[in-house]
């Protein structure tokens, strides 16, 4: 993917999570548009400058070896000016693509129904049980705590896939440090949706220079997101 993008917009700034050195330098897109996204989306015109790709091309790589494929997933988001605007998530192995582009239009919605006041939180396999009472010092005892492998997948379980079998949360938390291109894609389906994705003080996560975000993330959907923000903001990390 990495040089599918580079050599038909050599100008782009594409950051990836890997890209072998040896991979088909002649990679070119055809320039087709699925039929599905030319119904709900309008051409624009962006300048280059302005514009930065984050590619994620194996979303949860750890469940990837252990056999836990409905974790897997693979990524792409468009930043402009920092912000995400357009975000794709896929899974190779049920070949299902959530896709959303802000002020557009998207092929995934928001369930019908979220808690806040015993929320289910969907959280990071390898570090589920740090964040345990973190989460419930802030939510309560009765907090349902998900863990689960990949990025990808933890926003897709905030929201309604058609046809999926994922499992269903109303907030996802990471407290640690976390990659942009991890995060772009569902950020931008979530911003699309009416969403937010933000860093666990609150603030946008910019979409530009280093791959790093070092301060966490907080992500929901049809709640009142600084309210979230408030309970987790007087909470000590455990």
């Amino acid at each position: 993917m990495y040089y599918l993008f580079k050599n038909t917009y050599p100008f782009l700034q594409v950051n990836s999570e890997e890209h072998d050195e040896v991979e088909k330098h002649n990679a070119l897109w055809s320039r087709k548009i699925p039929s599905d996204v030319q119904q709900k989306v309008r051409a624009s015109e962006v300048a280059a400058d302005k514009i930065t790709v984050w590619i994620d091309p194996l979303d949860a790589t750890q469940e990837y070896t252990e056999n836990l494929r409905k974790y897997v997933t693979t990524m792409v988001c468009v930043a402009v000016d920092g912000k995400p605007v357009i975000g794709v998530i896929h899974k190779p192995f049920t070949k299902y693509t959530a896709w959303a582009w802000v002020d557009e239009g998207a092929n995934v919605t928001a369930r019908s129904k979220y808690s806040s006041s015993a929320p289910k939180v969907i959280v990071s396999r390898s570090h589920a049980g740090k964040v345990k009472d973190f989460i419930e010092d802030a939510f309560g005892n009765h907090t349902v705590i998900i863990p689960a492998g990949g990025a990808g997948y933890k926003v897709l379980a905030l929201l309604d896939p058609p046809g999926e079998d994922y499992d269903e949360a109303d907030i996802y938390v990471h407290i640690t440090f976390i990659k942009k291109w991890d995060i772009c894609a569902g950020n931008a389906i979530l911003k699309a949706l009416g969403g937010h994705m933000t860093t666990l003080k609150g603030e946008d996560i910019d979409y530009t220079g280093s791959e790093k975000n070092e301060d966490g993330l907080l992500a929901s959907i049809s709640l009142d997101h600084k309210a979230l923000v408030h309970r987790l903001s007087h909470v000590e990390k455990h």
